[in-house]
């Protein structure tokens, strides 16, 4: 019997969106210089504001984008069930280069929300390192160390609180692998494909304010959700271009991830399974449930989110991000051309620095 297997790239999306909302967008980064701005001496600490995200329909933010990525990944088994069946067995890949995104703004569906299309692609991105031994090629790197061109729509509100967010690739895989759909709003206002700038409280505050939210986020069936706690604080003010800003630290911490999609996968075969199946068919599938494993595991995750906030025209005038996740695979599918189990495990980590600066704000 056979199923439609799952790629590799497939699987690493949806890790990436569950760790980063980073996100992005599918993309990962260590440590880039924070992009080159005009700053003074820290000013004197401003009566209480309240903060809010000022986003007017037909407005335009562009931002550079700083990326410092790097991937280190070891697998062993047999990757031929994987769609693309061709994996390294070690890999480092460091990633870096300096970008530019574009946020476009429209009115959202609902009475306070905004629509926000993000484009931008990594086009001059440099890659280093080695695989499986030998110096890195740019026409050698592996789908999965690829960064795609990035063209997302998140809504948001007032306070920066993501209402919802889809990309194709995301709400393809997503649904093809069971209503995860949902953990792209894991941790708001990461990653380089990612609305910029944190949650904002409800009320005034000045530096020293803190402020804090908790986010479940449901997974599959008889799984724990996942739990993102929000932590922020006005630690201080600065100049950004002459500019006055608040500037907010964020600590995004999630929960271990741990869940398995054999059982999906099951499903998924069951139902070709024909209601006259012989008992030696269905002795057949019994045997394959007891082996059958997708198994999915990133350890908890940190991320640390620097926001340099106009609080008079309500947006991020600079950001730097950074996080680290470690992963692991451990696949026991059936071949789609022979039906044949086939074993494969891959463990990986990434880390990522992202910077943004403002460098162009207006109405289109």
């Amino acid at each position: 019997m056979r199923i439609r297997t799952i790629t590799l790239l497939s699987a690493v999306a949806l890790v990436g969106a569950a760790c980063n909302p980073s996100g992005d967008a599918g993309d990962s980064t260590t440590s880039s210089s924070p992009p080159e701005t005009t700053t003074t001496t820290i000013v004197a600490a401003p009566e209480s504001v309240v903060l809010s995200y000022t986003l007017e329909p037909g407005a335009t933010f562009a931002y550079e984008v700083g990326i410092d990525q790097t991937i280190d990944m070891t697998s062993t088994g047999d990757a031929t069930a994987l769609a693309e069946g061709k994996v390294p067995g070690e890999m480092s890949i460091g990633i870096t280069g300096t970008t530019s995104f574009t946020h476009a703004v429209s009115a959202g569906p609902e009475p306070g929300t905004f629509e926000i299309h993000i484009t931008g692609d990594f086009t001059n991105l440099e890659f280093s390192g080695t695989i499986d031994g030998q110096p890195v090629e740019t026409s050698e790197i592996p789908d999965l160390a690829q960064m795609e061109p990035v063209d997302v729509v998140v809504i948001v509100d007032e306070q920066g609180n993501v209402v919802s967010g889809t990309d194709e690739l995301g709400e393809d895989l997503l649904g093809e692998l069971g209503g995860l759909g949902s953990l792209d709003q894991m941790a708001p206002g990461v990653g380089a494909g990612q609305f910029i700038g944190p949650p904002l409280p409800e009320g005034a505050v000045t530096v020293g304010d803190t402020w804090s939210d908790t986010i479940e986020i449901p997974t599959l069936p008889g799984n724990d959700p996942i739990t993102t706690q929000i932590d922020s604080e006005a630690t201080g003010t600065d100049t950004v271009d002459g500019i006055e800003v608040f500037v907010i630290e964020t600590t995004t911490s999630t929960s271990q991830i741990e869940f398995d999609l054999g059982e999906m996968l099951l499903g998924f075969m069951l139902a070709f399974l024909p209601d006259d199946a012989t008992e030696e068919e269905r002795a057949e599938m019994d045997a394959l449930a007891e082996q059958l494993r997708f198994a999915i595991s990133i350890d908890e995750t940190v991320a640390d989110l620097t926001t340099w906030f106009d609080h008079e025209a309500g947006y991020a005038r600079q950001a730097e991000y950074s996080s680290t996740a470690h992963m692991v695979f451990d696949i026991n599918v059936p071949d789609e051309a022979t039906g044949e189990l086939v074993a494969f495990g891959m463990e990986m980590d990434m880390a990522q620095d992202v910077t943004y600066r403002l460098t162009e704000a207006g109405n289109a």
